[in-house]
């Protein structure tokens, strides 16, 4: 029977090994990590494997993961420290049989895991028994499938073969024949709800969440799948559609049902269109990519990739930023900060850049008040930069607590203060003052008073300047047609708009951009 050791320290390994060389009938091998593992797994699969759970290059429960499907019969055996009992338990879901805790490991013990793996394969050869899985399982071993086809580990052949042979029917190739489509799905608060649903325990969150899904889209086709492609974002899979309205009502209805059953607001990146197997994993890299898009849409979107908007632009952010706002290097005043940061996190959603950038391109939001004059506070530096942000919405909401904090701020009238945020949600609206005294429940004098006294101009002419903000960021950044981006700020009239523009700034839209 081969045994194969892995752990990163020599010492640690070595003095398993040896443990193991002498127990009659067992040939041992050794492995620095997952990844050398993995390798020496190729040319001789082992019966049993002893593994650490941290080590460099690949750890252990990446090990075991991928594994599971190359390997199902393998008797994985964790070793823990006592401070890792948590991972120690991911391993077992993974599909480890057992952990042993370094510190207290001896002979016997190792030589017991060696009599439960001789036992376990002489029950499955004397049964005759093909690989079987419970459902939990079988999920893991498909999205583990899916997961090495996509990373580009195996290709069409050896993924199929494997499919076949632990009975996972989701690769036919045949069935991917057909011009299909695809959408990914996106749970924005994917870790808070493993965590609190599930005590973190992330397969459970994944079976869950497939169980609902499974369910809506296989109604539709029964060869439909979800495929789990990392962290909080899934692959809904539908086999033979290409009608537009049929995939949105498909996508509609799993929304709602996630929401209904599990509480989540998912949100969908929709019509990934695709033919054959290679097209199917090409196409949901791509889509991966994508994705990222959702970062810049509040929470349960839906984004349809033939319309998602196409960065067309990068720039100095600073830069940029002090031209949209007029280039003055004069100080900020605390009534003009609402503006200010709603202009710049209009700017971000406009610019949709990498989301990895976006707590950089906040930070610089932060510099652009401190050059300004104003002197943003610690704590909220702080908090931005411990922030792990789902959405950009998320770096927003710590400014307007600390602006409705704020000294001449925080003593606003609540209402012009409700008047300003309506402005900035909806500026690109037909909006008129009688929009705002509704919703601020004032009259249209005692309202244009109020506003004229805390902002300094009347409420139209601010909402105005914003929507030349809004435009003038759009110019610089896109090519869409001026009409289309006055339609877009809010202002449908495109001759109004360039005069109004060049009033505003002195030069007329097209040779602004």
């Amino acid at each position: 029977m081969n045994v194969m050791v892995v752990d990163d320290e020599y010492g640690i390994r070595s003095y398993l090994a040896a443990m193991l060389q002498g127990m009659e009938g067992l040939t041992v091998r050794e492995a620095a990590n997952g990844s050398d593992a993995l390798q020496q797994m190729e040319a001789e699969p082992p019966a049993v494997v002893l593994t650490d759970i941290k080590m460099p290059v690949m750890d252990g429960l990446e090990l075991i993961r991928q594994s599971r499907s190359r390997y199902p019969d393998a008797w994985f055996v964790v070793l823990s420290n006592f401070a890792e009992f948590e991972l120690a338990q991911r391993a077992l879901e993974y599909g480890a049989r057992n952990y042993l805790l370094k510190a207290t490991v001896t002979r016997d013990k190792l030589a017991e895991e060696v009599r439960k793996a001789k036992r376990h394969y002489a029950e499955s050869k004397d049964k005759a028994a093909a690989v079987t899985f419970n459902a939990n399982e079988r999920l893991m071993v498909q999205n583990s499938l899916f997961y090495e086809r996509l990373e580009g580990r195996i290709h069409n052949a050896e993924l199929c073969s494997r499919a076949e042979r632990l009975h996972i029917s989701a690769f036919r190739a045949q069935a991917y024949e057909s011009p299909s489509r695809f959408a990914v799905l996106e749970i924005a608060r994917f870790a808070g709800w493993t965590g609190s649903k599930f005590g973190g325990h992330g397969d459970l969150a994944i079976y869950a969440l497939s169980n609902v899904v499974r369910e809506a889209i296989q109604r539709r086709n029964a060869h439909n799948e979800l495929f789990h492609a990392g962290q909080n974002r899934f692959v809904l899979l539908d086999l033979g559609e290409t009608d537009d309205a049929r995939h949105a009502g498909t996508i509609a209805e799993v929304l709602a049902e996630t929401q209904r059953y599990l509480g989540l607001a998912a949100s969908c990146l929709i019509h990934c269109d695709f033919a054959g197997l290679d097209g199917f994993f090409r196409r949901v890299a791509l889509a991966l990519e994508q994705a990222d898009c959702l970062f810049y849409e509040p929470d349960a979107c839906v984004v349809d990739t033939r319309t998602a908007t196409v960065v067309e632009a990068d720039l100095d952010l600073f830069a940029f930023f002090q031209s949209v706002e007029g280039g003055s290097n004069g100080r900020l005043t605390a009534s003009g900060l609402p503006g200010l940061v709603a202009t710049y996190f209009e700017l971000l959603r406009h610019l949709r850049r990498p989301s990895a950038s976006a707590k950089s391109d906040v930070r610089t939001l932060v510099q652009f008040m401190e050059k300004g004059g104003f002197s943003v506070p610690a704590a909220l530096k702080s908090e931005l930069d411990s922030l792990q942000a789902a959405r950009l919405a998320d770096y927003k909401e710590p400014f307007a607590r600390w602006l409705g904090e704020l000294g001449d701020y925080g003593r606003r009238r609540e209402e012009i203060t409700q008047a300003l945020s309506y402005i900035h949600a909806h500026y690109a609206d037909r909006m008129t003052l009688e929009d705002l005294c509704a919703h601020v429940n004032l009259s249209r004098s005692h309202l244009s008073k109020l506003f004229k006294e805390q902002q300094g101009v009347a409420a139209m002419e601010y909402v105005e300047a914003y929507r030349l903000k809004q435009a003038r960021m759009l110019l610089r950044t896109t090519r869409q047609p001026i009409a289309d981006i006055a339609e877009r700020v809010g202002i449908g009239d495109v001759f109004y708009f360039s005069k109004v523009y060049k009033k505003h700034y002195g030069i007329n839209p097209s040779k602004d951009r």
